[in-house]
């Protein structure tokens, strides 16, 4: 038998394993039941990423010998990660929503409530699990009467993946195509985001229905789907009675076969021949690296053709100049080639589109759980250095604002704090996600930092200083042009957390607005008139 083959089963014995532990009634068995989830899930995922055909096979046949909450927990468990893949999510999240997967699917309650949720009461009221009882708590919204947003974001997605599995294989001698109840769910029709997630996992087709199956050919032979090619299969003959593989694979034409259920099969050698497409591994960049392979040095020695041709390389960077140039010619009219987008910056504020395109497209892969969030508070800030900024010596321009706004809020995609926080949770004092950035943003070694860093990369010396005297006292502030300018940069983020977290927030902000007026030529008006100004400018939308 192949190695692979032995690690699968060993996982399958593994989880039957978790399954009956969790089922014992002492409570003090459940840090020893998620450490031993955490090291399936790491086993797990290293047969992911050797044989990503043999995994998605998991879904296509009913593992013979194995208790059906393992086997549940190992479609589960394909399923998110390989969603996690596609999501590009980082190691540690991908991790803590598989793992949370395992427990609740290995572990079997009543049928009055879910799993899911009968253990999460047990790890609460035994204070452990951390973000994975949060994940677990969240799932089953309507069961719940809940919203989606009210809980961990990716409990939705574990909910989900969880009733795939258990309607792919509801029982332990009977299971039907992953296709097959993909086709039904739409047809209910589900909601439109299930909907995003099934036509994501829908890009791993044919594979995804495919290997692993089992086919019958026109003289009644059984053969094993081992790779799909085009109009044919590449199969390997297989004899039901015994349960056994032929060693050789044969080209089948799709039309000569028919498509059977999943049957029980043992994991044997026919895992090796497995075959897919390979996935994209998740590539997240660093700061450094940003800065390493930043294209702007390379962007200032070339002509016209050039920069088109080096742009042009990077498609999600020229999709952020094709819109950044739509919004940025007078007739705010759609541009849809990259050269019309230089032509309308021009050489002297092209260095600064490309820095902004560049910030975005870092930002947008850092595949932060909190995206939306993040997003739209970047763009309020945006628009209130617009705002604020038409008052200074030297107004700022829209592309200025744009790298500013990026370089200011890059930190915090690196708030280890903000990914781990659901979307609705709040405090006495209000709103926790803005609260928790506007803590983060004083901190002048990961904060402020980081961002004094990428506006130096992105020639803004001047903004570079600023930014970090942005949090000093007004007096030393007054002293040198760039301590006020980073009170300036102060001014316009506490004008956009007094919207985010009205009314706390509100006599800071008007004491700074004032102190601002005597620094700049800001005309005297009430903070009223500042924050109707920049609602109407940014017409922010609220995540919730």
């Amino acid at each position: 038998m192949s190695a692979v083959a032995v690690n699968w089963l060993n996982a399958y014995q593994q989880l039957s394993t978790l399954s009956e532990r969790l089922r014992q009634p002492a409570d003090n068995d459940l840090h020893q039941c998620l450490r031993q989830a955490a090291e399936i899930n790491k086993t797990l995922c290293e047969l992911l990423s050797v044989q990503p055909a043999a995994a998605i096979a998991q879904l296509s046949f009913i593992p013979a010998e194995t208790s059906l909450p393992a086997a549940q927990a190992v479609k589960s468990w394909v399923l998110l990660a390989l969603w996690a893949r596609l999501k590009q999510w980082p190691a540690q999240r991908r991790d803590t929503l598989c793992t949370a997967g395992l427990l609740a699917a290995c572990y079997t309650g009543n049928a009055k409530a879910p799993a899911a949720l009968l253990l999460a009461n047990k790890l609460k009221k035994q204070q452990v699990g951390g973000i994975t009882t949060s994940i677990l708590a969240g799932s089953y919204t309507e069961l719940q009467h809940r919203r989606p947003w009210q809980v961990h974001h990716d409990s939705p997605l574990l909910t989900l993946a969880l009733q795939l599995a258990q309607a792919v294989q509801p029982a332990a001698s009977s299971a039907q195509a992953l296709s097959t109840v993909i086709s039904s769910l739409i047809l209910d029709p589900p909601s439109e985001q299930v909907l995003q997630e099934l036509n994501q996992l829908a890009r791993l087709a044919p594979a995804l229905y495919l290997c692993g199956r089992l086919a019958r050919d026109q003289v009644g032979r059984y053969w094993l789907i081992c790779q799909v090619e085009y109009s044919d299969f590449l199969t390997m003959q297989y004899w039901p009675e015994q349960q056994r593989c032929a060693t050789e694979l044969h080209k089948m034409p799709r039309e000569e076969l028919e498509l059977l259920p999943p049957a029980v099969l043992l994991p044997q050698h026919w895992l090796d021949w497995l075959q897919m497409p390979a996935l994209a591994e998740a590539v997240i960049p660093t700061p450094k690296q940003l800065l390493e392979h930043s294209v702007l040095q390379r962007l200032h020695t070339q002509d016209l053709d050039a920069q088109v041709q080096l742009l042009q390389k990077q498609p999600l960077l020229a999709q952020y100049l094709l819109e950044n140039a739509s919004h940025s010619n007078r007739r705010q009219t759609l541009v849809h080639r990259l050269r019309h987008a230089l032509a309308i910056f021009g050489q002297q504020q092209l260095p600064l589109a490309v820095a902004r395109a560049e910030l975005l497209q870092y930002l947008q892969l850092q595949a932060s759980s909190q995206q939306l969030f993040l997003r739209d508070l970047q763009q309020l800030l945006f628009e209130a250095l617009l705002l604020l900024g038409r008052y200074l010596p030297q107004p700022l321009t829209p592309q200025q604002a744009g790298v500013l706004a990026a370089c200011l809020s890059a930190p915090l995609w690196h708030h280890p704090t903000l990914n781990a926080v659901p979307l609705s949770r709040c405090t006495d004092q209000g709103w926790l996600l803005p609260e928790l950035a506007q803590q983060y943003l004083l901190e002048p070694q990961r904060s402020q930092r980081l961002s004094a860093a990428l506006l130096h990369h992105y020639q803004l010396p001047f903004w570079a200083e600023a930014a970090l005297c942005q949090y000093l006292p007004l007096d030393n502030a007054r002293q040198q042009a760039r301590g006020q300018h980073g009170f300036f940069l102060r001014c316009c983020w506490q004008l956009c957390f007094s919207l985010l977290r009205y009314p706390d927030a509100q006599p800071a902000t008007a004491q700074l607005l004032q102190q601002l007026q005597q620094l700049f030529a800001l005309p005297e008006s009430s903070i009223a008139f500042w924050q109707q100004e920049l609602l109407a400018a940014a017409n922010p939308h609220c995540s919730l």
